[in-house]
């Protein structure tokens, strides 16, 4: 992890909150509970936050960016947009 420092003011770690992925679109277009983590994913694209004025983010994950036809379409958390 790259730590960063800002000359003149005083050391700061800043925490941040990974993505989080709560349901996915299936096959049968219903969403479904969802159990793998966000890090098995080689791409994950935020398509929308607060998805319909809700606190649910819309994402799109995927992981070779030349087949993008077998990626998923997740409601979760994008939070700080970093993965764990």
């Amino acid at each position: 992890m790259t730590k960063t420092i800002v000359l003149g003011s005083s050391y700061q770690t800043i925490q941040k909150k990974p993505i989080e992925f709560s349901d996915y679109l299936d096959t049968g277009a219903t969403f479904s509970a969802f159990v793998d983590a966000a890090s098995q994913f080689k791409h994950i694209e935020l398509i929308c936050k607060n998805y319909k004025n809700h606190s649910w983010d819309l994402m799109f994950a995927y992981g070779d960016p030349s087949n993008r036809n077998n990626g998923t379409l997740f409601i979760g958390y994008w939070n700080s947009g970093v993965v764990k």
